[in-house]
Formats: C-alpha cells, structure tokens, sequence
C-alpha cells in the first residue's frame, strides 16, 4: 500500500513538467500525448475564451489546469500549467534540470530548439508557461 502511494506522488510530481512535449503538434496528435502524459487530466469546456485558439485540461485530484495554446494551423505553441501553491515545492526541485536563467525563469534545448519555462506567481496559484524561443 505505501509503495503505490509513493508511486502515485512521483508520477503526480513529474507529470508536470512534461508539458513542454506538446509543443509543435498538431490539435489532432495533442489529446493521444496528453493522455500519455496526464492520465487523470480531463478536457473541461465550462468556459470558452473566444479571442484565443486552446484547449482546457484540469486535473481534479490536483487542481491542476493546463492550457494549451494553438495556432492559427492548429499547432501547440506553448502551455500554461496552473497549480496551487501546495506544488510549488515539488515543481520547483523538478526546474532544477534545466538552466535557469533568473529567479523564475529556465530554458532547455531538445531537437536542436530552445525552449523557456516561466513561473508566474500570482496571490492564489502560480503557473509554468512554457513556450518555444522566438
């Protein structure tokens, strides 16, 4: 019993820092690599933002959601995970693998492109925006 819960806060740790693999796919792949990646994330419609082109994933155990923004092609441009501060710990010794570049910034190089990490603090959560330099 310990060692599946234990189990279950490490992939609850590392699932998060994965986002960035959504980058440059296309709408269609995205739902197939998010399951993948985030098995207890769900699609939520509740609320629609017209003015940009995403997709909504929140994670009720967690209360993580995570957006992904897409082109006018349709393609993942970058990601934003929203998590409460419970987390910020935990995300924060996963940073730790890429370079950081000040306070709350990173970057990281896979496949020849380079890839920024920012933390935005904000009163009641923080978020991880995730996008590919320009």
């Amino acid at each position: 019993m310990k060692k599946g819960i234990i189990i279950w806060i490490l992939v609850c740790i590392l699932i998060p820092l994965r986002s960035q693999n959504l980058i440059g796919l296309p709408k269609e792949v995205i739902y197939s690599e998010l399951l993948k990646e985030y098995p207890t994330f769900v699609r939520d419609n509740t609320f629609v933002n017209h003015s940009y082109n995403y997709l909504k994933y929140i994670d009720k155990v967690d209360e993580q959601t995570l957006l992904i923004f897409l082109s006018d092609q349709n393609i993942c441009t970058s990601t934003k995970l929203i998590c409460d501060y419970s987390e910020l710990n935990s995300i924060k010794l996963k940073l730790k693998k890429y370079k950081q570049i000040s306070k709350d910034k990173w970057m990281y190089s896979k496949n020849g492109k380079t890839y920024f990490i920012r933390l935005k603090r904000e009163e009641w959560f923080f978020s991880l925006f995730t996008s590919l330099k320009s």
